[in-house]
Order: structure tokens, then sequence, then C-alpha cells
């Protein structure tokens, strides 16, 4: 229960010491109809997003439509009348979808609710899962109708999900299209859209739906000015904040391990031997990481392991055989997948990850994967 705490009260601190960046999207959304926010892989994207935008108020409804995961389009339109039920009804949506008999306020909500989605996407709302018979264009013009009685705001996110899967059979670019109508049609209904950097131009490109339209932001790890700020709320050592900052480029869930790891009496050593320690109970984690980046493309493992040991991988001493052309693809899938980044070079997005496909750490059974030593 303490370890729990500790773990709320990190995250508290980080969210406390990124409310800047939270503010400057809230702003945005008050001014701008369309309102983007793309970053790398785990910058804290959605976390922050959810602090800007707040929780959904019946005079505001927040409806968060979350790729992440679905399976097409009719999975899609579940998401999004169950989005639209809850902002309606709020805590009371969950006590309506038990069945049980309810007040006559209650039920005026859900005869309210079954006009808005009409009685097959009521019906839809309250499954567990999505029955794949309710289309998404009924999905939308229920969107369309709650956004002509109140301002709405719809936040679409993870818009890469679709993308990572060959043959995915939601269409991304149709979806966007179908929000842009409806967006241009329906004055008082405001679009968040956010992803990682990589969909750029398939949201932004010349062709994509929303070419030149609204603000977009950028956000990226936080820097060490605002990891030592947290490092003073969780009484930890500024100093030592800005070392591992520096040594993680800010990545926010291997800094808080880092900050827990201090405030039990670690990190002695510094902050290389801090990261080392918290790596080595990672091996599993790289190694998933290992096989994500080979079910990618047949180069990915080993791309990912020279991304880890720094070396150019577009070097042909590294890509052997390999056109640049191919390497070039290989990095764009890594970056999608969220297993790399590229600031003013490549790197692994998760620093400990790194550690250790560069095998600066004992390893205490064999691995699923070997991690190619490279020369220096």
């Amino acid at each position: 229960m303490a370890l729990i705490t500790e773990v709320k009260h990190a995250r508290w601190s980080l969210e406390m010491a990124r409310l800047e960046e939270g503010a400057r999207i809230t702003d945005e959304v008050q001014t701008s109809r369309v309102v983007g926010v793309l970053g790398e892989a785990e910058v804290g994207k959605t976390e922050t997003i959810r602090e800007a935008l707040g929780t959904s108020q019946p005079d505001r409804p927040v409806v968060h439509l979350d790729l992440n995961g679905v399976a097409g389009e009719g999975h899609v339109a579940f998401q999004l009348v169950r989005e639209i039920a809850a902002a309606q009804l709020g805590v009371e949506f969950s006590t309506l979808k038990v069945g049980v008999l309810v007040p006559a306020t209650l039920e005026r909500k859900r005869v309210e609710l079954a006009e808005l989605l009409g009685v097959d996407g009521l019906e839809e709302a309250m499954r567990d899962w999505p029955s794949g018979g309710y289309s998404l264009a009924k999905a939308l013009d229920a969107l369309t109708k709650l956004a002509q009685q109140r301002e709405t705001i719809l936040w679409i996110d993870h818009l890469e999900a679709p993308m990572l899967t060959p043959r995915h059979p939601l269409d991304l670019d149709k979806l966007l299209w179908a929000i842009r109508e409806i967006v241009q049609r329906q004055l008082s209904l405001s679009v968040v859209l956010s992803g990682r950097d990589a969909v750029e131009a398939r949201v932004l490109g010349r062709e994509a739906a929303f070419y030149q339209q609204g603000r977009w932001l950028s956000l990226d790890n936080p820097g060490p000015e605002v990891w030592r700020d947290v490092a003073l709320r969780l009484q930890a050592p500024p100093n030592m904040a800005t070392d591992l900052a520096h040594l993680t480029g800010g990545h926010p869930e291997t800094m808080l391990n880092a900050f827990l790891s201090l405030m039990r009496g670690n990190g002695k050593g510094g902050g290389e031997d801090l990261l080392r320690e918290l790596a080595s109970v990672s091996g599993g984690l790289a190694s998933r990481a290992f096989q994500h980046a080979c079910s990618l493309h047949r180069l990915g493992g080993q791309v990912l392991v020279q991304v880890a040991w720094g070396k150019g991988p577009y070097a042909a001493s590294q890509r052997g055989e390999s056109p640049p052309q191919e390497i070039r693809k290989v990095l764009g899938r890594l970056q999608l997948a969220g297993l790399i980044r590229h600031d003013d070079a490549w790197s692994v997005v998760n620093p400990l990850i790194a550690i250790v496909l560069r095998g600066e750490i004992p390893r205490a059974s064999a691995p699923d994967w070997d991690a190619e030593i490279l020369p220096e």
C-alpha cells in the first residue's frame, strides 16, 4: 500500500510540474476548434491532454475516442456511443448499464439518450463488447446531434494505432475526413487530435483531412527544470534529478521509477548506477521490445540494437547489403511503433531498454535474443 501511495504521489508531482503545458493546450482548445498535439512515444501526451481537458461536464461533454486497440469501424462506433452515453449521464451511466430499476429522473435521461442514439445505439452503448452490427455512420450521426444540442469536444487519441497493423480494416483517412465534415457543419464541435510524430504527414499532409487546419502543438519529454521541480515535491536530490534527466532524455516512466528508487535509499553510486539497477529488472521488457522490432521488419531487431549503441544505421558498415531505402522503412516502422525516436539522432525511446540491449548489465538467465556486441 505504501508503494502505491508513493507512485500516486510521484505521478501527481509530475502532473503539477507540467501544468504549464496543460494550460497551453487548454488555451488553444478555447480559441481554436481544431487542436492537435503530436510528440514521440511515451512523452506523456495522453495524461497531459486529459488533465488539460478536465472531466467531461454536462454543459460541455468530452467524448474521448481512443484508437488504441480498435479492431475496425464497428469498434469505433461502439466506443463513440459509449462515450456519448457516459457524457450524457455521467456517473449515472454505470447504474443504467446494470439494468436495475432506476428513479424517474434517470429514466427520463434514458429516453433522451435513446432519442439521441436511437434504440439500436442505446443497446450498443449498454454492451460490454461491440456487436459488429452498429455502423460508424450512425455513431457519427449521434455525435452530430450531440453537438447540435451543446458545445462538445471530441478527442481522438493514438492516431497512429490503425497504422501499426498491416491492412487494418479501419480507414483512418476516411474517419478523419468524416470528422472534418462534421466540424465544418457544426460550429459547436471542437476536435482535439493526438498521436505520435510519425503520423504528421498522414494527418497534416497536403492530401490529408486536416491540412492547414487548426493549431498544432508539440509535446516532448519534460526538461531538467521540470524534473528539478518534481524532485523538490518528492524531497529527492535536485542535482540528481538534473543528472538523471540528461542521462534519460527526461523519459517520464524512467524518471519516476528512478525517483521512487531514490526515495527508498538507492542510487548512492550516482545516476548511471541507479539506471543500471533499474535496467537489471527490465530484461523481460527489453526482450519483448526486441521481438516487437523483429515482427515489424526482418531488420527490425538489428536496427534497434544499432540505435541503442548509437551507431548510424545508414552507414554502409552497419546496413550490410540492405539499401538505404530499406533502412529508412525500418526506422519509420520502429518510430511509428514507439520503439525509437528522432531528435538530433536516433535513440531508443526507453533508456532502460537501451541499457539492456547494449549488454551493460549481467544476465541472470538465457535471454530470448542475443544483443549484438558492436565494435567501437
